[in-house]
């Protein structure tokens, strides 16, 4: 089966299928493409500005907020300044019981099975739920990094209280999308592996409009309504990505790192640079060197 753009890695262990992910970007940079994995995935801003696009809505979150990202959802994370955010990522089948019981059907499976959603945003919660969220999501966070001898115990806890909440306050959203509206997701998730694969050779509008079975000015459309951005920002980002790993982990000439990445006008690539980045490539450079 062919999983286009599917983040395959193992987050946490076989026997504990979580990890927390924290990291602290002084200059603003950071930036993780759109991908999608299994796994459901809960971000925490402790400082700073984090800007995400979930399945096509931009969130944007400021210290002390955090939002929900449903296993299978198109997400890109992007930094804005100095700051710090946490990732709980785990597994959904991190949630089950062994024993079949009422707890199982009537509140986890309907969850592990995709009927019932995470809302994205933290703006859905009223102050107090926000709080006792952020609350049970910092515990978590101490949790794992402190290790103790019950925080595996502790962790899971804290998910079925945070699972709990939800329930109680009716946050939880149906899964509304149908046969033919999953199928149209999994053709865009092949059109951004097909991306990722030929990012270096010019790519056109019509070669991905037909991997989706549409008409090049639909996909257009599709394409912004799902992901946030046109194709071709999306394409000119990535490259910029790429551009941005070369110019940190190599001594290429920045004329030929532009070549490579896909940009045959290197006055293109600058603009687009600094328009992405804020910065020249050359000054990315020594940011990344200091």
């Amino acid at each position: 089966m062919i999983r286009p753009y599917y983040e395959n890695r193992v987050h946490g262990t076989s026997t504990f299928q979580l990890q927390v992910y924290s990291h602290y970007d002084k200059d603003g940079f950071y930036f993780v493409s759109q991908h999608w994995h299994e796994e459901l995935e809960w971000i925490y801003v402790e400082y700073g500005i984090l800007h995400l696009t979930i399945h096509g809505k931009s969130v944007t979150l400021n210290a002390e907020e955090f939002c929900f990202v449903n296993s299978g959802e198109l997400h890109e994370i992007k930094s804005i300044g100095e700051s710090l955010h946490h990732a709980v990522v785990f597994h959904p089948n991190l949630l089950n019981f062994a024993l079949y019981d009422a707890c199982q059907h009537n509140f986890i499976r309907p969850i592990t099975n995709g009927n019932l959603l995470f809302p994205t945003s933290f703006s859905e919660f009223s102050s107090e739920d926000h709080k006792q969220i952020l609350f049970y999501m910092q515990k978590i966070i101490e949790l794992y990094h402190t290790h103790s001898h019950c925080s595996f115990l502790n962790i899971k806890i804290h998910l079925l209280q945070v699972i709990e909440l939800l329930f109680q306050k009716n946050y939880f959203l149906k899964n509304t999308l149908s046969s033919k509206g999953n199928n149209s997701l999994n053709k865009l998730k092949q059109v951004i592996e097909y991306i990722h694969k030929n990012s270096t050779q010019p790519i056109s509008l019509q070669t991905l409009a037909e991997i989706c079975f549409m008409s090049p000015n639909y996909f257009c459309y599709y394409f912004k309504q799902e992901i946030g951005k046109t194709p071709i920002t999306f394409i000119n980002e990535y490259r910029i990505e790429k551009a941005c790993e070369m110019l940190s982990e190599s001594d290429l000439f920045i004329s030929d790192i532009s070549l490579s990445v896909g940009f045959d006008n290197f006055s293109y690539f600058i603009r687009k640079f600094r328009q992405y980045k804020g910065v020249t490539p050359k000054e990315y450079r020594l940011l990344c060197r200091r």
